[in-house]
């Protein structure tokens, strides 16, 4: 028997056709029917244990052709189909969500402090085209800001605060300008009308200051003075009213200032002074009433002599 019969039993010859039968001789071997070996000759290989096996013979099954090796190892169904791959979850395929998140926090982090920057220097730019120009010291800045922490008014509490203390030293400063820095007298002109003739301006508009709570008091004021060889132009009055009420001051104490400053610069027959205003003082806590608040400042009359007295302000 040859090799190939003894290995898998398909080297069986056919019967041939009918004869005479002849004994078959036995070929040289060892004596069991089976060829002998040559010692000589190499051994065949064994086969290779990490090859993966065959499928077994069955019905609907394929040959392993090794396309799953080559295509990342994908798993194959119950009917030899590959099984769908699976997408990786995460922002990305090597980067982990733990790093994108804190990546994009610092960005929204830098995004917001450069919002905030942008807003501190459009409020130092506005702040510097003001009519004043009258800026808070950073002394005052960080003083205010120590207080207003310590009413829990803190920027690294709530962002919207970053500016406040800013904001409010100089508004602060701006409306208390009068105490570091004395108004300028009016500048008169010649006048040449009728004497006893009467000039008057009215709606002014006032804004104060109480001294006691340091909130707004906000009105009108009227001016009406009969001269007597001397003017001023209107805007400088309006101009005085607004410097006066720079100063945290009574509304009694603002209506003297403004009739003693006209008196002294113009030397009038006679001059009168209203300021009509409403006080959020009275409003925002107390009693919170709504209610307009008149006070009235007198110098002379109709034909009286001008006064000679030195004049004071009152701050």
């Amino acid at each position: 028997m040859s090799p190939r019969g003894r290995r898998g039993g398909r080297g069986r010859r056919r019967p041939g056709p009918a004869g005479p039968q002849t004994p078959a001789l036995d070929p040289p071997g060892n004596g069991h029917g089976y060829p002998e070996e040559d010692p000589q000759s190499e051994p065949e290989a064994a086969p290779d244990q990490t090859s993966p096996e065959p499928p077994p013979a069955g019905r609907g099954a394929r040959p392993h052709n090794g396309r799953s090796d080559r295509r990342g190892g994908r798993k194959q169904g119950a009917r030899g189909r590959p099984e769908p791959r699976v997408k990786p979850e995460g922002p990305g395929k090597h980067e982990e969500p733990e790093k994108h998140e804190g990546r994009a926090h610092e960005a929204v982090v830098d995004e917001d402090e450069d919002l905030l920057e942008e807003e501190i220097r459009a409020h130092r730019e506005t702040t510097a085209d003001a009519r004043s120009g009258a800026a808070a010291s950073p002394q005052s800045v960080a003083a205010l800001t120590a207080f207003l922490r310590s009413m829990g008014i803190d920027p690294r509490r709530d962002p919207q605060y970053t500016v406040t203390a800013q904001l409010t030293a100089d508004f602060l400063a701006e409306r208390t300008a009068a105490l570091r820095r004395e108004p300028g007298p009016l500048r008169p002109t010649r006048y040449q009308g009728t004497p006893g003739e009467v000039v008057r301006l009215e709606r002014i508009p006032v804004y104060g200051m109480c001294p006691h709570h340091l909130v707004p008091y906000f009105g009108s004021a009227s001016v009406t003075y009969a001269p007597s060889d001397r003017i001023c132009g209107i805007g400088s009055i309006a101009r005085l009213v607004r410097e006066l009420s720079c100063v945290p001051r009574l509304q009694e104490s603002l209506t003297q200032a403004v009739a003693d400053s006209i008196e002294r610069d113009l030397e009038p027959t006679s001059i009168e002074v209203t300021i009509r205003a409403r006080h959020l003082c009275l409003e925002m806590r107390g009693v919170e009433q709504r209610a307009l608040f008149v006070t009235e400042a007198k110098r002379g009359g109709p034909g009286a002599p001008r006064p000679r007295q030195d004049v004071r302000r009152h701050h």
